[in-house]
């Protein structure tokens, strides 16, 4: 019984996620990076019967070119595509993300969501 039981434990921590990912409160199915963290207070929403449009920011350690990659392997498996470096398209939506900082960081991201209705 003790061996199962350590072995039910182990096969627990391995399934285990290593950490829980962060995602843009204005864009819910938008993660973060490690490391970046929203400005909330600097987020708008605006929503209306023509389309909705949304700006976030984050900002913290790293590189533009490490963010620009999270998002190129990230993104395309939430249904996006690429359309030109930092520009995005899914359904009837576009993803604009801007990386602002010195090749030794620290950066900060600007996402602009819009949809039309």
């Amino acid at each position: 019984m003790r061996r199962f039981l350590a072995a039910l434990a182990l096969i627990v921590s391995l399934n285990a996620p290593a950490a829980a990912t962060e995602y843009l409160s204005g864009i819910s199915d938008l993660p973060l990076p490690d490391g970046l963290v929203e400005a909330k207070d600097k987020s708008t929403v605006f929503d209306s019967a023509v389309g909705k449009v949304v700006t976030a920011y984050a900002s913290g350690p790293g590189t533009a070119d490490a963010v620009h990659d999270f998002y190129e392997s990230t993104l395309p498996q939430l249904g996006w595509t690429e359309t030109d470096e930092g520009n995005w398209r899914r359904e009837n939506e576009t993803l604009k993300i801007d990386v602002l900082g010195p090749e030794a960081g620290p950066v900060t991201a600007t996402f602009t969501l819009s949809s039309d209705n």
